[in-house]
């Protein structure tokens, strides 16, 4: 079996970007709604889809890698807005606010 080639600059960066990505998402998922905790883990299927892609070397054209961490980002920026229209602790606040 032909061993992967070995990583040039762009996959550096494109790996260190799909890392953070999932250590993002890996941080949401304990904060996330019910509603939308099926989104993030979706979210985070593709990072390790695109991990995997990258690190065997099966994938050598950045520009599908490009799209998909596009697609990604989209959804972590679906899911941060998702996380500001909660209240902090998760729970819908019931009852007059505290002024």
């Amino acid at each position: 079996m032909p061993e992967a080639p070995p990583p040039d600059a762009e996959s550096n960066v494109c790996l260190a970007r799909l890392y953070e990505m999932d250590a993002a998402l890996e941080r949401m998922e304990v904060e996330l709604p019910e509603d939308v905790r099926a989104v993030g883990a979706e979210a985070r299927r593709r990072v390790h889809d695109c991990l995997e892609r990258l690190g065997t070397g099966t994938d050598p054209d950045l520009r599908a890698l490009t799209e998909a961490v596009h697609e990604i980002s989209r959804m972590m920026d679906a899911l941060t807005a998702r996380l500001l229209l909660v209240p902090w602790d998760g729970h819908p606040r019931t009852g007059p606010l505290k002024s």
